[in-house]
């Protein structure tokens, strides 16, 4: 059945082969002129096809292109974009092995581990400089996203950083914390926005269902502030009636609450943590307690 369908694909597909007349527009305002018809071969959810289109030269930018493919959405790539997105949740599951074997097992289709890598490292690049130029865009008010209806009372983030374990290629000419200063990890720069506006029976936050929404990132500390600047305005930090900012005692994490969000409640989780320690000074405590225990909805 498979490949039945790929054969109607393919047939469909040629139906329109891209010939865009004796030139075409090459992108960066020059005009490109046709050479020739190239063979491509596509990978896609029903199997392989092998697509005939138009292929232009510019003469003034020294490369070739298919208008045909960036109408398919295939241009620079051999997966489909169905196959794509398959391919991008497989990967997410786990090691890249893995995901090829998962392709294979559930949807008959057969990729190498390394062109599995590959696409879904493109597919991670291009979604996250699409996440930067839509962020630049919200914070420079040029998009300005309604707020969220209905309005929360109250949104929280919580922004954190952690190392990855990577591969020397990853980490070569990185500082480490090892004895050898080798970098054997890089941090990840995490925030997750949320709101919660109910409490359970025994009076404790309730996270609201569906409100959490999450930013990670490898980028410098920078970068990454603008990205939560712009999830900070997308989910109406400026229109809630308060925001509240959670995180350790990084100093990046406050220099990005103080300079993006002047106005918001900021709260350090070691603040707490001396408060308690001040507190067990004062007051005893039940035998077999070190600390005052916080509940898991208020972490």
């Amino acid at each position: 059945m498979l490949h039945a369908g790929a054969g109607l694909l393919g047939r469909l597909l040629a139906s329109d082969p891209g010939y865009r007349g004796p030139r075409a527009a090459c992108g960066n305002g020059h005009q490109a002129g046709f050479v020739a018809y190239r063979g491509k071969i596509i990978d896609t959810v029903l199997g392989p096809v092998t697509l005939a289109r138009a292929w232009y030269h510019c003469p003034a930018c020294g490369h070739g292109l298919a208008p045909r493919d960036a109408e398919l959405g295939v241009a620079g790539a051999s997966l489909s974009p169905g196959l794509r997105a398959m391919n991008d949740q497989a990967a997410a599951a786990g090691p890249f092995a893995k995901a090829a074997r998962l392709l294979e097992d559930l949807a008959g289709v057969r990729l190498t581990v390394k062109r599995v890598e590959r696409a879904a490292e493109a597919s991670g690049a291009a979604q996250a400089a699409a996440a930067r130029d839509r962020a630049a865009l919200i914070t420079a008010r040029k998009v300005v996203p309604l707020p969220p209806a209905p309005l929360p009372d109250k949104l929280y983030a919580v922004i954190d950083g952690t190392g990855v374990p990577m591969t020397s290629r990853e980490t070569a000419g990185r500082d480490g914390k090892a004895e050898d200063g080798r970098a054997r990890t890089r941090e990840v720069k995490l925030a997750v926005f949320f709101s919660q506006d109910q409490v359970d029976d025994e009076g404790y936050p309730v996270r609201d269902r569906d409100s959490s929404s999450y930013i990670a990132t490898f980028e410098p500390a920078a970068a990454f502030a603008g990205l939560v600047k712009a999830e900070g305005i997308r989910r109406g930090a400026d229109h809630v009636r308060q925001f509240t900012i959670l995180g350790d005692g990084a100093a990046w994490i406050w220099n990005i609450a103080s300079s993006k969000f002047p106005e918001v409640i900021c709260s350090s989780l070691q603040t707490v943590r001396y408060v308690q320690q001040r507190c067990m000074s004062r007051w005893r405590l039940p035998d077999g307690h070190g600390y005052l225990p916080l509940h898991p909805a208020r972490r």
